[in-house]
């Protein structure tokens, strides 16, 4: 049998953690990522009103439990059912708790399905569960086991993971900087009280003033420490190590599976980091996005005008399943840009080119760079497939993609190095067909209900050719030449196969259908290909120094592997210019063009130095943060120093009489304000707590004229608040002694009744 604690109550403990509470619940609400989340907040501050009461408690460990799961049924529906909205005719609650029940199996069975669930009742009931038990544990620990330190943490954990994944350019650390100063606060105020139970036992003397001196002490101290330690809190979301470990993390339960993606679907897509556009699955779709909205801008070297044409590649897909494109066998590596060049393979036949990128999207979560990435000047999570060791002289990767970490906000700039192919193709021809063996065990994968109709027609358009180039071209120019390109397509009910309805009956489409197409023919004849997601090369000014790129730009194209040259792209969709290759290799480094080739050369093979300055403005941002917070901690400091030196030094006229004698002396008329203040300021501290009886009359509905004596106004209020009415007798003894006594009353043993006074009287008002 489960051995029963003391049960402990302190008052201000419980005010500091309910504060604390609070906070974290405002931290969720400043994200503002969907309606209702207020809701959550409330449910947290309801759990930590029934942990506190369940701690007081006499019950035992099971008994705890029902009560637990019992309230929290109960509360949920409350809060839950608020958060819906009715229509005047559904007034039967019975209908309306089936309503709830409707929609949360709803979201459970679109999120089984691996749909978007839409619906935010979801989202707020997903996160009132975390929430409920962090208030419910925070106040059971805190009054069964006096455990300060576990009643903090699990709301500075939620507040903690929110302000790791709320990415914006508005300053919210202050909450949790208030949130750590009231945890000192509670964790300061239980040490003293158990010192003081411990030097009470020992019968160590103790002045009266001692506990305003603690109280005072702890809350300097708070707040210097606070002071001295900002700037770990203020920096951890900028900081790589945290970042990464955060990563590491969220990768293993949410990165792999698009199911949480699909359940937090009703979030408000511009408070995160959403605007992906291509994500670890791609369903070839209906339509696509004609948004005029610009994406990016990008800046490129005079070099890269040689170049046919330029794609600003996302993401790659290699299998292709159920009617979407997915990646496979993938792993992540932590990316700094001091690391210097990613290790690739098929590195030859390339110019090293650099390109800068000007973001517009709000949480932009991908570096798109030019195709092959070797180089970016933001910290990322570079997600790929790692090539056997045995086929390389050195351990290399098979780019994915490039996760921006931390995500990208509208109005940053980054700077990528690409290597970029230009082959003529008398030399794609002759490329030849040796192929390593990680490409064709990945890059030939066809469904296993691939459609003998489309391999067919694969088999047709390439009989006359015995080389992949031909063949990829053969390919692209059916697809561009046969297929209508259409930017939304639909398709009669029934089919089973879209890909084979678009080659066959529609004949149109949009960039996904294209792509997807031709990739499948070209792997049905043996040329290994992938799928490749971005953005088209955009709109170029004048002088090809810089594309804009619209959303509209959003894309899909073939890559087919040729060895020696490795991915190389292909451009099938009827709507974008052709990638027309050149048939003779063209010298561009002539000594016309500058007097010396090799100082060229050593310029273009040269690392860029961008991450320097890259991190100027993040220290600068650093620099700030720290000197208003520590404005605002010198104001506080100031404030309570100024609060410690009144009570211990200051006279005993108070404030209030002097602003008063100042107001009549200079002939004004007193406000009324002023004249209560100066009279509640005359009158001795337990007059002052004798007035929660006067308040409590006032609460309950039942306030007192003037000519009812003290006695009578106590045995009405003991009357209506029985379970008060020992520290109503208790403070009306006191009050009693300091007026007709020679002794006086007790302050201390006053103020503890007023303050459960007032406690039972707010009990009794809630319930």
């Amino acid at each position: 049998m489960e051995k029963s604690p003391v049960r402990w109550w302190d008052l201000p403990s419980a005010i500091f953690l309910f504060l604390a509470i609070l906070f974290s619940a405002w931290r969720l609400q400043s994200t503002n990522w969907t309606d209702g989340l207020e809701y959550a907040g409330s449910v947290a501050l309801l759990g930590l009103i029934v942990g506190l009461a369940l701690g007081q408690s006499r019950y035992q460990r099971r008994g705890v439990v029902l009560l637990s799961i019992g309230y929290m049924l109960v509360v949920f529906c409350w809060q839950w059912l608020g958060f819906m909205e009715f229509t005047e005719e559904e007034t039967y609650l019975g209908d309306k708790l089936l309503m709830l029940v409707g929609r949360l199996l709803l979201g459970l069975s679109e999120f089984a399905s691996n749909r978007p669930v839409k619906d935010p009742l979801f989202f707020v009931a997903l996160l009132s569960i975390p929430y409920w038990f962090s208030g419910l544990f925070s106040g059971y620990q805190l009054t069964r086991y006096t455990n300060g330190l576990a009643a903090v943490l699990p709301s500075g954990i939620l507040m903690f993971v929110i302000y790791l994944n709320h990415y914006t350019t508005k300053d919210y650390s202050w909450l949790f900087g208030a949130y750590l100063f009231i945890a000192l606060l509670l964790l300061g105020r239980q040490k003293f009280l158990t010192d003081r139970k411990k030097w009470r036992e020992k019968r160590v003397q103790i002045s009266v003033e001692s506990g305003t001196d603690f109280n005072n002490t702890i809350l300097v101290s708070a707040a210097v420490l606070i002071l001295l330690v900002w700037v770990v809190p203020s920096t951890l979301p900028l900081n790589p190590q945290a970042r990464k470990a955060w990563q590491r993390i969220s990768r293993n339960w949410f990165s792999e599976d698009e199911r949480f993606e699909n359940m937090f679907a009703s979030v408000k897509k511009d408070n995160l980091p959403s605007r992906d556009f291509y994500r670890n699955e791609l369903p070839l779709g209906t339509h696509i996005s004609q948004s005029e909205s610009v994406a990016f801008l990008v800046y490129a070297p005079a070099a890269a005008q040689d170049f046919p044409r330029l794609y600003w590649r996302g993401r790659v897909y290699d299998r292709f399943e159920d009617g979407r494109w997915l990646t496979s066998d993938v792993e992540g590596k932590n990316y700094e840009p001091q690391d210097g060049n990613f290790e690739i393979p098929d590195t030859e036949n390339r110019e090293n080119l650099n390109f800068t990128f000007n973001v517009y999207i709000k949480g932009q979560a991908i570096l798109y760079t030019a195709a092959q990435p070797v180089w970016v000047s933001h910290p990322a999570n570079i997600v790929h497939t790692k090539i056997p060791a045995e086929e390389e002289e050195e351990q290399v990767m098979d780019i994915v993609t490039l996760q921006a970490s931390p995500y990208l906000e509208a109005g940053e700039t980054y700077h990528a190095n690409a290597l970029l192919a230009n082959p003529t193709i008398p030399e794609l021809q002759e490329a030849g067909q040796e192929y390593p063996e990680w490409i064709t065990d990945k890059y030939l994968q066809l469904p296993a209900d691939f459609s003998a109709r489309i391999q067919a027609l694969a088999l047709e358009i390439t009989a006359a050719y015995d080389n992949p180039y031909d063949k990829a071209a053969a390919i692209t120019n059916y697809l561009r030449s046969e297929i209508e390109y259409a930017p939304s397509v639909s398709f009669p009910e029934g089919t089973v196969d879209r890909l084979e309805y678009f080659l066959f009956e529609g004949k149109q489409g949009f960039c996904n259908y294209y792509a997807s197409a031709e990739v499948l023919m070209l792997r049905s004849v043996g040329v290994p290909v992938r799928l490749a997601v971005g953005f088209a090369q955009g709109e170029p000014n004048l002088q090809n120094t810089f594309y804009t790129v619209r959303e509209r730009d959003a894309h899909a194209w073939p890559e087919v592997y040729f060895p020696g040259y490795g991915w190389i792209e292909f451009e099938p969709t009827g709507n974008q210019d052709p990638v027309e290759r050149p048939q003779e290799r063209e010298e561009t480094l002539t000594t016309d063009q500058t007097n010396n080739p090799l100082e060229l050369e050593a310029l273009q093979q040269e690392e860029p130095q961008f991450q320097i300055p890259l991190e100027r403005p993040l220290a600068i941002t650093s620099r700030t943060q720290i000197f208003r917070i520590s404005i605002l901690a010198s104001g506080l400091i100031l404030a309570y120093l100024a609060l410690f030196f009144k009570r211990r030094y200051a006279p005993n006229t108070q404030t209030a009489i002097i602003l008063k004698t100042l107001v009549e002396r200079s002939g004004w008329e007193t406000p009324a304000w002023l004249n209560k203040w100066a009279r509640w300021a005359m009158i001795t501290p337990i007059e002052r707590y004798f007035h929660s009886i006067n308040a409590s009359l006032q609460w309950i509905g039942k306030p007192q004229p003037l000519h009812i004596t003290a006695a009578e106004r106590a045995a009405i209020l003991q009357e209506v608040i029985p379970s008060a009415a020992a520290p109503i007798a208790t403070l009306l003894h006191e009050y009693q002694s300091t007026l007709f006594s020679p002794h006086g009353g007790n302050v201390q043993i006053a103020r503890r009744a007023a303050w459960s006074i007032v406690y039972q009287t707010i009990i009794m008002r809630l319930t």
